[in-house]
């Protein structure tokens, strides 16, 4: 029995030996380089590794089957043979997307003003793999309308499950001065005598709502004495926003009429230009209209707009002893080139009768102390057969009244009309009550009155000769 027993240990330690050897010698026979497994990262470069056969003492080469494409994400398998086929083995590759898309968001912290809606100010996401990925972005907004600190959430994810996210901080603030609301303009009068009230506005904030009662009040009107008075209004919202205006009211004696001045063209001497060889006495030099507003200016002038101007002439309103109005015709290229800018720099207003069908008014829309009203579409010429007379003058009632609402809808208001060459008759007159005009004036010379005729009324030529001592009678 023991006998048996020391075979069959023997026979079984026999056939361990032989199988470990075997193993032994296959594995110095074929053998991979690296891993069995790889992993690489998409879009890079593999480089193969290879495999190794031992004969009988010799190194050969192992034939390679398969292809990794690393631009695809994926498993692939390469096969590793002997020339007869008779062993081989095998890699396993995976192709790998580990990086997280590239989320960017245009600003990281937003200020929002109080009471606007949040518009998104942009964000893009772009993919190593997937490419562009912006509208995949998830947008959670947590955003609230009052004051406070809060964010927007992005968060997008590529097709392997790469997570990317980001935050915009989002700041409400308020940030708006309120508004003082005067019940008047802000360069006012008050004819001497009469009563000024300084607390006739009101004050309005985005976010306390009416803060009338904050607002501060500083600076003396002496209504019996003639001249310049600064009255400072201030005021401040719950957020720290300051709102100071500045007025200035006139007090002067009233006027018994109102001078409208007629200018028409200009030209800059100080360029070198002359005036034009035609109508020369219609130009108006840069350095002389210059002159002209700086003297209206440092007078302390009154600049009333035509609502006052109806309600003087109906008696409802006294005006400032010195007050004038300053008119241009035609709407040529050298009034905005050469009389606009002068009326900027010293704030004073100006209206223009334009030819609505030229081309050079349309670009000066918006300045702020420039008006204009009607001087026809396409009427301001002598076309009246055998006569001097404005295209008016022979024109029958629906083509005056065409041309005139053109003409007003053009401008966008209807307040005042200059006529052609002064030249209207009762048709024109008609035509302008039918299209809502309120005023009309001619060419005739002359201050416009108390109970004046709202359809005749004269104004006061500037011409190239008016020197400035004239000048300073013409509107004194």
């Amino acid at each position: 029995m023991k006998k048996k027993v020391l075979i069959i240990t023997i026979v079984c330690v026999s056939l361990l030996v032989v199988a470990l050897s075997c193993l032994f010698f296959f594995e110095h026979f074929f053998k991979l380089n690296g891993k069995s497994t790889e992993v690489v990262r998409v879009n890079s470069v593999y480089k193969e590794d290879g495999a190794k056969i031992y004969y009988r003492g010799k190194k050969y080469n192992a034939e390679v089957e398969g292809e990794v494409n690393t631009s695809k994400v994926g498993e692939y398998n390469v096969t590793y043979s002997t020339k007869d086929k008779k062993h081989h083995k095998k890699r396993k590759v995976v192709v790998i997307d580990d990086i997280k898309p590239n989320l960017v968001l245009s600003n990281e912290t937003v200020d929002l003003e109080y009471g606007s809606e949040y518009q998104d100010e942009g964000f893009a996401a772009i993919d190593n793999y997937d490419g562009d990925l912006t509208s995949k972005v998830e947008v959670v907004n947590h955003v609230d309308k009052d004051l406070g600190n809060y964010y927007v959430e992005y968060t997008v994810s590529d097709s392997s499950g790469n997570t990317a996210k980001k935050i915009r901080n989002v700041i409400v603030k308020d940030t708006t001065k309120p508004e003082i609301k005067l019940n008047r303009k802000v360069n006012s009068y008050v004819i001497q005598g009469g009563e000024f009230n300084p607390k006739d506005f009101t004050a309005v904030d985005n976010y306390d709502g009416d803060v009338t009662d904050k607002v501060v009040v500083s600076g003396e009107v002496d209504t019996s004495k003639e001249g310049l008075y600064e009255v400072t209004y201030t005021v401040s919202d719950s957020n720290g926003n300051e709102e100071v205006l500045k007025t200035t009211v006139n007090v002067q004696p009233k006027a018994s009429n109102v001078p409208v001045l007629m200018y028409h063209w200009f030209y800059d001497d100080v360029a070198g230009e002359k005036a034009g060889e035609r109508n020369t006495h219609n130009f108006i030099s840069k350095t002389n209209y210059e002159s002209q507003l700086k003297y209206l200016k440092e007078s302390n002038f009154y600049f009333p707009d035509w609502q006052e101007l109806i309600d003087f002439i109906d008696g409802k309103i006294d005006l400032p002893k010195k007050s004038v109005i300053l008119t241009d015709d035609d709407c040529v290229e050298s009034f905005f080139r050469v009389a606009v800018p002068l009326n900027v720099q010293y704030d004073i207003p100006i209206t223009s009768f334009c030819i609505t069908k030229k081309d050079t008014w349309q670009s000066s829309v918006g300045i702020p102390v420039l008006d204009f009203e009607s001087h026809t579409e396409n009427m301001h010429e002598r076309s009246c057969k055998g006569k001097w007379d404005g295209k008016v003058m022979c024109s029958k009632y629906d083509d005056i009244y065409n041309d005139i609402k053109v003409s007003v809808e053009k401008v966008g208001n209807k307040y005042a009309f200059a006529y052609p060459f002064g030249h209207y008759n009762d048709d024109t007159i008609k035509a302008l009550k039918e299209n809502g005009i309120q005023l009309a004036f001619t060419i005739n010379d002359g201050r416009v009155k108390r109970k004046a005729n709202k359809y005749k009324l004269p104004r006061v030529r500037i011409s190239k000769g008016t020197s400035l001592s004239s000048y300073k009678k013409l509107v004194g």
